[in-house]
């Protein structure tokens, strides 16, 4: 997914997705450098979604972008990752060993906020991430 390297470290869901440490993650620069913080699960079905637009307001369908939110892995609040480019989408994994307490806190979350069973990261869980994958 992020680098040739990391391939063989990355352990199996038995759902069949790719389980990721942070330090992993922080190891692919590229990946760091791609989250949109800014995208929720609402925003990201909303429609016009896949046109993010560049700085200078064109449409950029090639640019790739993660999404990161809290979902249900075998009745397990897990941070799972969504890789978008243009308009494709598709899981690419999960992050291993983040607190419970903050992936319990985010399910809580108002039913507006939430998308098709996909949880908005919350500003503790957040917070948390970019500590952890040392973003600023």
């Amino acid at each position: 997914m992020f680098y040739n390297k990391m391939i063989f470290s990355i352990i199996i869901h038995p759902m069949g997705i790719y389980s990721y440490t942070i330090d992993e993650l922080k190891e692919s620069e590229k990946f760091l450098k791609s989250i949109q913080w800014d995208l929720s699960p609402k925003a990201f079905i909303a429609p016009g979604h896949s046109e993010h637009k560049t700085e200078h307001g064109e449409a950029e369908k090639a640019i790739l972008r993660y999404m990161l939110y809290v979902d249900l892995l075998d009745n397990k609040p897990t941070v799972m990752i969504m890789k978008i480019r243009g308009g494709s989408s598709a899981t690419a994994g999960c992050i291993e060993d983040v607190p419970e307490d903050l992936l319990k806190e985010a399910l809580s979350c108002k039913a507006e906020e939430c998308a098709s069973g996909m949880y908005p990261l919350t500003d503790k869980l957040m917070d948390w991430l970019k500590k952890e994958l040392g973003i600023s």
